[in-house]
């Protein structure tokens, strides 16, 4: 298992805010993600991040999950 830092993200896209920050053990990002809401997952390119977007949210308006591997050996304690 891998431990992910989930954090909720939102607002206009000139200011983004972001709150409610989780460290989760999860086998994928996916999951990880799925334990703070059921929204499709996006993922960057090299699979190291991904965010959750509130599907019906406006273009300039904000309101997703995100979730980034932590390092081997990171607890999240």
């Amino acid at each position: 298992m891998h431990t992910y830092r989930v954090r909720y993200i939102s607002g206009p896209q000139e200011a983004l805010r972001s709150g409610h920050e989780h460290y989760v053990a999860a086998p994928s990002l996916a999951a990880a993600l799925a334990t703070r809401c059921c929204w499709p997952v996006q993922y960057d390119r090299e699979h190291t991040c991904a965010w959750a977007q509130k599907p019906g949210a406006g273009l300039y308006d904000v309101e997703a999950w995100e979730a980034v591997c932590c390092p081997p050996g990171f607890s999240g304690d």
